[in-house]
């Protein structure tokens, strides 16, 4: 709770800034945007990426772009192999950039 306090204290003079609390991915539902135009992924975990992509996904918009920020790395392969599949199933694939996050414009 500190923790959050803290984080809110720091954006309190930021009217473009939501500080939220709440557990990935069911947070999102309410509180994230019905529109994304962009989206970085950076969570670390692959069963949490997918639950934001199953949240999120749809709504982001033709063109938007998607950056997973382990995309490429194998400390974080897990992720990779989670994603690439779920990918498939909406016909896309992840562009694996030379930092190694992978890429996706919808």
């Amino acid at each position: 709770m500190e923790l959050y306090k803290s984080v809110k204290a720091r954006f309190t003079d930021l009217t473009n800034v939501t500080v939220t609390q709440g557990k990935v991915p069911e947070v999102l539902a309410d509180v994230a945007p019905e529109k994304i135009a962009f989206m970085h992924l950076d969570l670390n975990n692959a069963d949490a990426e997918i639950g934001v992509l199953d949240v999120l996904f749809e709504r982001m918009v033709k063109g938007a772009i998607l950056v997973l920020d382990d995309y490429g790395w194998l400390a974080y392969r897990e992720q990779k192999l989670a994603e690439d599949p779920w990918f498939d199933k909406w016909g896309y694939r992840v562009l694996e950039l030379p930092t190694g996050q992978g890429l996706l414009i919808k």
